[in-house]
């Protein structure tokens, strides 16, 4: 199997920032889409009209806002001429001959030759944040079509935190399908349900629900045995920007799925892996379920005809019970829904794959003799920002195949040793606070081995340190490489291609992030989720998560600290600091002020080496997504003597086996111009990498690369 991810993120008027990733061809390519052509908007808008407008559509719309239509008469007014605008459009835009955007499209078609003599499986995975992207019919690029004929092309489900890595397996012995029947006036959901209920033949478990009321689908999805698959029919559908979609359970409830969250958590703790919304303009429901971790949904983009849901049903099931992976029995009823072309112009474009980042597509047979498979990550998955919601995203899964080869941006940068002549003078480096402690004991050992080769930390006259300031400092010419606790990001990779520069970043060991309290602090623990409570303002007072009756006193520092940007990003998502967080410039600033008065109640977020051996605080175990508390350090070889934790150790075992949720990269960041500075910073990366200078990564308290 093969997996071709195409990230696109927009860059103000100037177009889109585009990362082309082959998974096991070990390498990426950036390139820049134009703007979308003001024309394939107005067809697709043009397109989406007219859809909406065919007469036997238009008098049978739900007066309420979901949408799930029962065709009529079909006239000959299809509007079949804008489908085919549509589509020229698009590939006029995709087909440009920009130089930026040409090294994508060149890439893919070489990644095709490349896999063609394979015969492996092909998917194509878009992840992108606009909703405009997110609605076009990719797979009518002729590129795709004439290059990748059998690869579907799916949507990335955004990502998210508290990814459970303890997903179960159904306890039935047979497949389970959970069928929900909606609201179904003007629509004939008899025939959805007797295509699921075919599956009975083939010793398939369903459970029906016709218009349930709320507390019956709830009771449904808490079922002990748990389900297999879940499918929704009847009227659905979607806010306008994408984000907000709602099911219209009976004629009184109409739920978003925020509404039964916790019922649809507990189905997929228990095996749940797919849902199939066979009903109206679901790509809101597919964004919300992506915060659940629901890791695959089938959803259609518009209001869909019903001869055309049971279609889809139908030929899905026939193809994915011959054990077809999800994308390949998705394409193929997909295609087999051509004969709509006249009644309902771009029906065909209507069903798609949304799928979580890194999980295995499933086939019919894997349903039920594996849980959740993730694909192992073989490199970091975002090398220009880091990754949204999802705290572990890399953690020591799949990092054998970073050994010794890291590729950014299409650039092969292998380390087999230590160079032994690194470039002679003095170079500037600086950045991340949390590199502190390493910084101290590698300067020493290099300075002591390489004496021509001097470093020299810098820090900025004016704004505070930190890898945004780090990075900020290299582009700026001012140092020779940084240092970062936080992958590059987006805005940097523009301001460096602005410039003409080409970053790369090296993962040189693992941190630990620690939860930092009042040393006499009575409270076990926290868990992810209420971590994020406290910084976001809606837990103030400790008695809120079991701990004692005091008023909560959050600490951070400012946006340049990469910990502040890894936390903002990967816990707090898009949400904002509580107005009761005090800013500190340092860790050691903070860490004063919560330990010199309990009754502040003051906590703080750190890298782990610089808080397990201060005794005037100590750390929270942290819990994710419910499960069992974990902590970030444990006693050492001998009790300290000002605290019983002074010579605490990182709980390694924990980190190892990728258990403690708060984890992230540390990076040399290096500006590729074939000068003694990258020669520098190439260097010190190499150092780190290597045996000596993974014991220092270790010493210093943070987690060997390998």
């Amino acid at each position: 199997m093969a997996i071709i991810k195409l990230k696109l993120r927009s860059n103000s008027q100037e177009g889109f920032l585009v990362i082309l990733r082959a998974k096991n061809l070990e390498e990426e390519t950036e390139g820049f889409l134009p703007p979308l052509l003001p024309e394939l908007e107005s067809s697709f808008n043009q397109w989406q009209l007219a859809y909406r407008q065919i007469e036997a559509v238009r008098s049978c719309i739900a007066p309420a806002p979901g949408i799930r239509l029962t065709p009529k008469k079909a006239t000959s007014y299809s509007h079949a001429e804008h489908t085919v605008a549509v589509k020229d459009y698009l590939n006029q835009w995709l087909n440009s001959g920009d130089g930026k955007w040409r090294p994508i499209r060149d890439r893919l078609i070489a990644i095709a030759q490349e896999l063609h003599q394979s015969n492996e499986e092909i998917h194509i995975i878009i992840d992108a944040k606009d909703m405009d992207l997110r609605r076009l019919p990719w797979q009518e690029w002729n590129l795709f079509e004439e290059h990748y004929p059998q690869a579907e092309v799916a949507l990335s489900a955004p990502k998210n935190l508290n990814r459970q890595k303890n997903q179960l397996v159904s306890q039935s012995t047979h497949i389970r399908i959970l069928v929900a029947v909606g609201r179904t006036d003007g629509i004939n959901t008899k025939d959805d349900l007797k295509v699921i209920q075919e599956l009975e033949k083939k010793g398939v478990e369903v459970v029906c629900l016709m218009q349930p009321s709320r507390r019956e689908l709830c009771d449904a999805l808490w079922d002990e045995k748990g389900y297999h698959i879940f499918v929704f029919t009847g009227h659905s559908g979607s806010q306008e920007d994408g984000q907000i979609g709602w099911i219209e359970l009976n004629d009184i409830d109409s739920l978003s799925i925020e509404d039964f969250k916790n019922a649809l958590k507990q189905a997929i703790h228990k095996g749940l892996q797919l849902a199939i919304f066979n009903s109206c303009d679901g790509l809101g429901l597919a964004s919300q379920l992506a915060q659940l971790h629901l890791p695959q949904v089938i959803v259609m983009r518009e209001p869909v005809p019903d001869v055309v849901a049971v279609d889809f049903l139908k030929y899905f099931f026939q193809e994915f019970t011959c054990n077809n992976s999800l994308f390949t029995s998705v394409q193929k009823a997909r295609k087999r829904l051509e004969h709509f072309k006249s009644d309902y112009p771009g029906a065909i474009w209507l069903p798609t794959i949304c799928i979580e980042p890194n999980v295995e597509p499933l086939n019919w047979q894997g349903l039920h003799t594996n849980p959740i498979k993730e694909l192992p990550v073989e490199k970091p998955e975002n090398s220009i920002a880091q990754p949204k919601k999802n705290i572990k995203p890399w953690l020591l899964t799949g990092l054998t195949s970073l050994v010794g080869l890291i590729v950014t941006s299409g650039i092969y940068f292998a380390w087999n040793s230590i160079s032994s002549s690194p470039p002679a003078g003095t170079f500037r480096y600086g950045g991340s606070t949390s590199w502190a402690p390493i910084r101290d004991l590698a300067e020493k050992k290099i300075q002591e081995k390489w004496p021509q080769f001097k470093l020299s930390y810098y820090s900025h006259p004016t704004l505070p340190p930190g890898s945004g300031t780090g990075i900020k400092m290299l582009l700026d010419g001012q140092i020779s490489f940084a240092e970062s606790s936080r992958y590059i990001r987006d805005y940097e990779s523009l301001r460096a291609t602005a410039l003409g520069i080409k970053l790369k970043q090296v993962p040189i060991g693992i941190d630990a992030i620690a939860i930092a309290v009042h040393s006499s602090l009575n409270i076990s623990g926290l868990s992810v989720e209420q971590f994020k409570g406290i910084y976001t303002g809606q837990i103030t007072n400790w008695q809120q998560v079991g701990g004692p009756n005091l008023p909560i006193t959050p600490y951070s520092r400012p946006d340049d600290s990469g910990t502040t940007e890894f936390v903002k990003d990967n816990i707090l998502g898009t949400h904002n600091f509580g107005a009761n967080v005090k800013l500190v410039s340092t860790t050691t600033e903070a860490l004063k002020q919560i330990g010199k008065n309990l009754n502040q109640g003051g906590i703080y977020y750190a890298s782990a080496a610089e808080v397990i051996h201060q005794c005037s605080v100590k750390t929270l175990p942290i819990s994710l997504g419910g499960g069992k508390l974990i902590a970030v350090d444990q006693p050492g070889n001998t009790p300290g003597v000002k605290c019983p934790w002074q010579n605490n150790q990182l709980n390694i075992d924990a980190l190892k086996n990728n258990k403690y949720p708060i984890t992230r990269y540390l990076f040399v960041i290096i500006k590729q111009n074939n000068q003694d500075d990258e020669k520098a910073g190439d260097f010190f990366a190499n150092y780190l990498l290597s045996a000596e200078g993974q014991d220092l990564i270790e010493q210093a308290g943070f987690i060997r690369r390998y």
